[in-house]
């Protein structure tokens, strides 16, 4: 996650960012030292960044670019967190009551929702 959103950081710089750029926002994100997060975690990082589409990286240079599908992907997935992921885990570590009754009630639909996928890909034989 802090990966994707140092990614929409980028999304303006015209001439692209290095290793380094990247990997000193992902670290202070991620709230760890450069130690704990490796120049070559962070080439590991922006490969499958690159062969997944999400940036480019030009023949003979060191820079990349963010693609409009990277952003849009990057955005999702910080938006996502910040909107779904964090209250929900929210609930999972703490008391429902805390939670406003809207959100509560959303999430349940959409934990409903997830349900009902599960089980359409997984359907359960059944057994006599």
């Amino acid at each position: 996650m802090a990966l994707f959103l140092a990614l929409t950081l980028f999304q303006h710089l015209i001439n692209g960012f290095h290793n380094r750029d990247l990997r000193a926002l992902v670290t202070d994100l991620l709230g760890v030292n450069a130690d704990q997060y490796t120049t070559s975690q962070m080439s590991y990082d922006l490969r499958r960044l690159r062969l997944k589409g999400l940036i480019f990286r030009p023949p003979g240079s060191n820079r990349y670019f963010v693609t409009p599908y990277g952003w849009k992907v990057a955005r999702l997935f910080s938006r996502l967190e910040a909107r779904v992921f964090r209250p929900a885990i929210a609930t999972f570590t703490s008391n429902d009551a805390v939670l406003p009754f809207p959100l509560r009630a959303s999430l349940k639909r959409v934990d409903n929702q997830l349900d009902q996928l599960i089980y359409q890909a997984f359907p359960q034989s059944k057994v006599a």
